[in-house]
């Protein structure tokens, strides 16, 4: 079977969209210019509703609250968690096969679309989990998309994200070798499905001080909830509340 190149996401839609279908052996090769390759089983992107979130996802849906935007939703795990709690869910993810398949499991409201092309709606919390942050790619990106998020925003929304501080998560001494733009987090990847080969993408590891500083400068407040393994966290960026109010 001869390989084929196809845009960044398209082969872990494919995956998905198989583990859907049954097939729960998938597996997705991921090249990345830090970590060596890997083999990753495409369920483990799937989540089956019956295997328990980590516990900073966990965390981050119990404090989702409102009109929720779930950005990047992928095969919809999250989306499905919120709706059985009442909440209104907009799920939404650039590949169509992934919305595909959180359509046939129930995700009232998926679209194929990214945040950047979402008009005239906004929200009280915007979710993005598994390092969601990581979509924007670049600082540079990050900065655009702080400031995309305050045109989402309702008074007093929420957006609720996940990454990891790249240097704790490869570890500091290894962190010092790497390339300038890795070193600030910027890392590449590549995703491999059978036949299917993705163009390498952008993808952003932020630590929790720089995000706290690029949200400032975004004027935007910004809290870490939560701290897991690996230099991971769960931050909470707000618009700053005004003197003698609560925050919610």
């Amino acid at each position: 079977m001869s390989r084929r190149e196809v845009e960044a996401w398209t082969p872990l839609g494919h995956a998905l969209a198989d583990v859907h279908a049954g097939d729960r052996s998938a597996t997705l090769r991921v090249r990345s210019d830090v970590w060596e390759d890997e083999v990753v089983p495409a369920i483990d992107y799937y989540r089956p509703l019956d295997v328990e979130l980590p516990v900073l996802e966990r965390r981050a849906l119990s404090r989702c609250r409102g009109r929720v935007l779930d950005a990047g939703a992928g095969a919809g795990r999250h989306a499905l968690e919120l709706q059985a709690r009442g909440l209104d869910v907009v799920a939404v993810d650039v590949s169509p096969e992934a919305v595909a398949v959180m359509r046939d499991r129930g995700v009232r409201d998926a679209r194929v679309t990214d945040v950047f092309d979402l008009v005239d709606e906004r929200f009280d919390t915007v979710l993005m989990l598994m390092h969601g942050l990581g979509i924007v790619g670049t600082l540079a990106h990050l900065d655009l998309f702080l400031r995309r998020v305050d045109e989402l925003l309702t008074p007093d929304g929420q957006l609720l994200a996940d990454s990891a501080d790249l240097a704790v998560a490869v570890g500091r001494v290894a962190a010092a070798t790497l390339a300038d733009a890795t070193s600030h987090g910027e890392v590449e990847f590549q995703v491999t499905y059978r036949n299917l080969v993705g163009r390498p993408y952008p993808w952003l590891f932020v630590g929790p001080r720089v995000l706290a500083d690029m949200a400032h400068r975004a004027g935007l407040a910004c809290d870490v909830l939560a701290r897991g393994a690996g230099g991971g966290y769960l931050a909470r960026i707000t618009r700053p509340t005004p003197a003698g109010t609560l925050a919610r």
